[in-house]
């Protein structure tokens, strides 16, 4: 067996070597041996081996196609300046010369925008009956209001957080103005400091109620302050819902779910990067640290007190300091792509007290698995130039969204506009 183990080895190695030849050789082994230098013509007419087979099929296999890279962001040129997005987003100015306008609303049973003009006293209609992208012309829906910021729905009525009550008013059958007088549900807010209040209606078809601070860092008189209330839709049985919220400017409901979300100012004169503003779910009943804490368990100075703020709960999700951080919405209904609409869309106002300009745009903070990442931007340049020499801001983001077209609305109530980010796919 051994013996026969060679012989089978010898042919295995001679076979080539014979195949290498030709037929014209004498002797396969002589003519093998006396192969022609490798710098003569005769080097290169030279028969190649055969390649093995399994070589020969190795290379055969097709080549993977490359990784497309992703498309970087897209300029868009508006009357002002430029504005950055996402390859496959455009942005127009969808209605402008209206005010001050602050947050926006549709309206559930015929798709219509609402827009609080804060200082125009109004409450705006901004119809779109051809679908071409721009407002078909601006309807007074209510005029001699005290700073509306906020609008809302609930059966046919409409509701408004003006600065020193919520109203409403009877609007049945999709009409485009009141039916009757206003009706006022909740009086006698308290006036100064953080004036703007802001109304949403949650998955109980209850009216919650955002009221801010009258001050930078203090002790309130009124429980009300610096909390989210909670009432009936006839503004009865009135308590509160969640406290220690400095702002809670922005409120959302996520879609499908019992949870609120807000977006936090937080307070001023720690610097230029504390403490940061926050996004937060907000649960019933806990206390979330304003005055005597940011940011979770984090004393202020003023305070200086640990064992108050040993419970507070940390921010779910940290935004820069002093950006302002107002409007939020949810991109369930966004006519985009994932992970377009597994996201939240947050408009900062930009700061006022910051020795370097920031703000004033459009994040996204992206949802994994109804988790939130980090923040990245998504419609940028209302401030214009290097981030640590910006130039001077020709737009401020106030409230952002979805309309029934599918397309992100953002107001702008320094240059009286709104702002319409659509997908083209382009």
């Amino acid at each position: 067996m051994p013996a026969l183990r060679w012989v089978l080895l010898a042919l295995m190695v001679a076979g080539p070597l014979l195949a290498a030849c030709g037929p014209g050789s004498a002797s396969g082994g002589q003519a093998t041996a006396t192969a022609p230098p490798t710098d003569t013509p005769a080097a290169t007419a030279m028969p190649t081996a055969p390649v093995p087979t399994a070589t020969a099929t190795a290379t055969s296999l097709p080549t993977p196609a490359p990784t497309p890279t992703p498309a970087g962001p897209v300029a868009h040129q508006l009357p002002g300046g430029t504005v950055m997005l996402p390859a496959g987003f455009t942005i127009d100015i969808f209605a402008e010369d209206i005010g001050a306008p602050r947050f926006m609303a549709v309206r559930p049973s015929d798709g219509l925008l609402f827009v609080a003009d804060m200082s125009g006293g109004r409450v705006l209609i901004l119809p779109d009956a051809d679908r071409d992208g721009k407002a078909d012309e601006t309807i007074v829906f209510a005029s001699g209001l005290n700073r509306p910021s906020s609008v809302a729905f609930y059966q046919d009525w409409v509701y408004v957080g003006e600065t020193d009550k919520i109203s409403r008013f009877s609007a049945p059958g999709n009409a485009l103005a009141p039916v009757g007088a206003k009706e006022v549900v909740i009086p006698d807010l308290p006036t100064g400091g953080h004036f703007t209040r802001t109304v949403v209606f949650g998955p109980d078809g209850k009216l919650y109620v955002s009221i801010g601070s009258s001050c930078n860092v203090c002790i309130e008189e009124d429980e009300r302050r610096a909390a989210i209330s909670v009432y009936e839709p006839d503004g009865s049985n009135g308590r509160l819902y969640a406290t220690g919220l400095r702002n809670a400017v922005g409120l959302a409901w996520q879609p499908g779910t019992n949870q609120l979300w807000a977006t936090v100012n937080g307070r001023d004169h720690l610097g230029d990067d504390l403490p940061p503003d926050d996004l937060r779910m907000i649960d019933e009943g806990v206390f979330y640290g304003w005055p005597y804490c940011y940011n979770g368990p984090h004393p202020n100075p003023e305070f200086n007190d640990p064992a108050r703020c040993a419970n507070v709960p940390p921010d779910t999700v940290e935004l820069p300091a002093h950006a302002a951080a107002l409007g939020l919405t949810f991109g369930n209904d966004l006519n985009a792509p994932q992970p377009f609409t597994d996201s939240i869309y947050i408009a900062y106002h930009g700061s006022w007290n910051r020795s370097v300009p920031t703000g004033y745009k459009v994040v996204r903070v992206p949802l994994t698995d109804a988790q939130p990442g980090e923040p990245e931007d998504f419609a940028w340049g209302w401030l214009p130039g290097d981030p640590n020499n910006p130039g001077e801001p020709w737009g401020r983001p106030v409230g952002v969204t979805v309309g029934s077209d599918g397309a992100l609305y953002v107001s702008d109530d320094a240059f009286g506009r709104i702002y319409r980010i659509a997908w083209t796919g382009e």
